[in-house]
């Protein structure tokens, strides 16, 4: 049986833990998203464009954190459930611009604040403080 260093058994843990904890809290915040029909994907786009407007899918795709092959398929899954349009940006028409329907703006405004309940619930088990603390070491983390 292999014997790990010190330092390599705690990054093993670290990871375990970490992918452990990431799995266990979208399984808690992500039920009710799920219930409609909706990915964890399509609802990140769909709540960045109902709270910050229309973008590109280039844009998107930056701030959601995703691949642009994936991200094809999302938006015209979006498109096929009519949740988000697409228009031509009218300083170049190579670019499409993607913003969210009426339908979409409804679904939204229907499990939006469940989102945030089970947010609540997820991280309620820490303390604010606490909560802080993690922010900054995720950040940290992060940045490598």
């Amino acid at each position: 049986m292999k014997v790990y260093s010190k330092d390599e058994w705690r990054n093993l843990k670290l990871l375990v833990t970490f992918s452990r904890c990431y799995s266990s809290v979208n399984q808690r915040i992500y039920p009710d998203i799920k219930a409609q029909g909706v990915t964890e994907t399509q609802f990140s786009v769909l709540e960045l464009l109902y709270h910050k407007g229309e973008f590109t899918i280039k844009e998107i795709i930056e701030k959601t954190f995703s691949s642009g092959g994936n991200m094809t398929v999302v938006i015209n899954n979006l498109l096929k459930e009519k949740l988000v349009m697409k228009r031509r940006s009218e300083d170049d028409g190579r670019v499409w611009l993607i913003s969210i329907t009426e339908k979409g703006t409804a679904l939204m405004e229907e499990i939006f604040d469940k989102h945030l309940q089970n947010l609540k619930r997820a991280f309620g088990v820490l303390t604010e403080g606490e909560q802080m603390i993690m922010i900054e070491l995720l950040k940290k983390l992060g940045k490598g």
